[in-house]
């Protein structure tokens, strides 16, 4: 069960910082605002109500994907740090083990 959750952490990870990297990708190329556009829309009361809104919801989207790249890299670094055994298992593992080992040396050639 650890290890599906562990594989399941890391492709939910890599999938949620990939799409907040199209995301910022596309964001960057369909915003065609030129810096004079802009300044013009912010500094003037009377300027064009629809630049400034999509301005403003372009910068929103940006917050959002680049929070969505956050939360894809904290979802993605625990799934990396995260154990495939629990301690338990392990344990038994390595008695099973060092048992196999201690028999192996009792036996005669």
């Amino acid at each position: 069960m650890l290890k599906f959750a562990k594989k399941l952490l890391l492709v939910l990870g890599v999938l949620i910082v990939l799409a907040a990297m199209f995301l910022l990708l596309w964001q960057y190329t369909m915003s065609s605002f030129s810096l004079r556009n802009i300044v013009a829309a912010a500094t003037s009361g009377n300027s064009s109500a629809a630049l400034r809104a999509s301005y403003f919801g372009t910068v929103n989207r940006v917050w959002l994907s680049a929070a969505a790249g956050v939360v894809g890299g904290l979802i993605l670094g625990i799934g990396i740090g995260m154990p495939s055994a629990t301690f338990h298992q392990r344990f038994e593992q390595r008695q099973a083990e060092a048992a196999q080992k201690a028999a192996e040396k009792e036996t005669p050639k």
